[in-house]
Order: structure tokens, then C-alpha cells, then sequence
């Protein structure tokens, strides 16, 4: 997870497949969650493994940025 002028984007961990919160309609619901629910998806279907994202470590990233 990385942030980008307006947002988040999630980097699948397998490969370079990526999603932003860019991507998504906030009246749909939270875009990071959106996001990451995309990228989670995209891992199980294509690798048969979820990215594994510790929350809090994400946590820790973003009050460093």
C-alpha cells in the first residue's frame, strides 16, 4: 500500500497488478476497503493467495508519511 496524490494504491504482492482508491465510488462504501477487498480478490483468483496486509502495520506507514 503506497499513497498517490488523492489516495491509496494497493500493490498485489505476487505480481505488479495494482488498484487505487482512485478507482472506486465513495458512495459504494469506504475506498480502502473497496481497494483492498479488489486486491485480495485479484490475489485469491489469480495466485490462489491473498495479499496478507497487517492493518496496523499500514497503520504504523501512513503516520510516518
Amino acid at each position: 500500500m503506497a499513497r498517490i496524490k488523492g489516495g491509496m494504491k494497493f500493490t498485489c504482492s505476487h505480481c505488479a497488478h495494482h488498484v487505487s482508491t482512485l478507482d472506486f465510488d465513495a458512495r459504494d462504501g469506504n475506498l480502502r476497503t473497496q481497494a483492498a477487498t479488489a486486491i485480495n480478490q485479484h490475489a485469491t483468483n489469480v495466485h490462489h493467495e491473498p495479499v496478507m496486509f497487517s492493518s496496523l502495520d499500514a497503520q504504523q506507514r501512513i503516520w510516518r508519511a
